[in-house]
């Protein structure tokens, strides 16, 4: 009892006299400044500044890349960003319904009808989500478009100086497909030459994933493969029409062309966009602009935008195979009979 009423009498004159528990009793006056240079000390010391998701480096708002949320979240996609995801996904759920409908008045075979009638439920079922549920995975894309936007639409760019090539080629006289089956000594697609063979969505799947994932693998070699596949791509399509628009007409050539190419093109200018980025984000990192070349959230984000346009490239697919034939045979048949009577037969663009 009584070395309790001492320790309390101790507890009390400590408080009372200026006194504090430490490796040594000394004046509070001393003690508090002493704390205060220690405190300071500790936040010194304990103070890390641990790279976010993208937040490049400490250097400061001037070298930040503008694409950068501090917050790790990636860029802010803007206000309107999931409502215009969700009108997106409708409008593509609504395209591919409509294209197994196509497909499947046109077709015998239901397998491509199945095909892509599954896609458009993908789409649609993200819908509900991103409305009423985890809106993480539309908000994921929103920040992956904003934060791949500039590059995407460079990569638009090239294609578009490369249509300007192709076309200026042609008017000089240079035939892309007939030079480059010449170098070959062979037709540059062989198996179109069999009757039995057919277009199928598989076919342009197979094909067109091809360039997709080399524009993405481009990064590696600096962008080059990535901008070298745009502007290839860019060339034959600027010189076949310069080939056989005046043959056909330019309205054949946008039939031939617009129903599959708006999401061919927008899946392969999305990978390109992806490579471009990558090379952009390790020289950020090179440079020191940059913590991380790539960190958890960026990743996921990227890998979900990436999926998305591949899916956006396998619907391109299944309308180029099942769609845009049926249209150029119904818009333009007696035009096709009269130039096959001349020239022999007109293929698709």
């Amino acid at each position: 009892m009584n070395g309790d009423g001492e320790d309390r009498a101790d507890d009390g004159e400590d408080r009372e006299g200026g006194f504090v528990f430490g490796p040594e009793r000394k004046p509070a006056s001393e003690s508090r400044a002493e704390r205060s240079r220690d405190s300071d000390d500790a936040e010194r010391r304990i103070t890390v500044d641990l790279p976010d998701d993208d937040s490049g480096s400490a250097s400061g708002p001037p070298e930040r890349d503008p694409g950068v949320d501090p917050t790790g979240t990636g860029p802010d996609p803007g206000p309107n960003a999931v409502r215009n995801w969700t009108v997106l996904l409708i409008a593509l759920a609504l395209s591919s319904f409509a294209t197994g409908a196509f497909a499947y008045g046109t077709q015998d075979d239901l397998a491509p009808v199945v095909g892509v009638v599954s896609l458009g439920v993908v789409f649609a079922a993200l819908v509900p989500i991103a409305l009423y549920g985890d809106r993480r995975l539309v908000e994921a894309l929103a920040a992956a478009w904003a934060e791949h936007r500039r590059y995407t639409w460079f990569a638009a760019g090239l294609f578009g100086v490369g249509i300007v090539f192709g076309v200026l080629l042609m008017l000089a006289g240079i035939n892309l497909l007939e030079l480059i089956a010449e170098l070959l000594e062979e037709e540059l697609f062989p198996e179109l030459e069999d009757e039995e063979f057919e277009l199928t969505a598989t076919f342009f799947i197979v094909n067109n994933t091809q360039p997709f994932v080399l524009s993405i693998a481009g990064a590696l070699s600096l962008g080059l493969l990535t901008a070298f596949i745009m502007m290839f791509n860019g060339i034959v399509v600027g010189n076949v029409t310069a080939a056989i628009g005046g043959v056909v007409g330019i309205d054949y050539i946008v039939v031939g062309l617009a129903p599959h190419g708006v999401f061919e093109l927008a899946a392969l200018f999305i990978a390109s966009g992806v490579g471009f980025r990558l090379l952009y984000r390790f020289g950020e990192r090179v440079l020191g602009r940059r913590d991380a070349f790539l960190t958890k959230p960026y990743v996921l984000r990227t890998v979900a935008f990436v999926v998305f346009a591949w899916l956006l490239l396998v619907l391109a697919a299944f309308v180029e195979a099942y769609v845009t034939p049926e249209l150029l045979e119904l818009l333009f048949a007696d035009r096709l009979e009269g130039l096959e009577e001349v020239d022999g037969p007109v293929t698709e663009p």
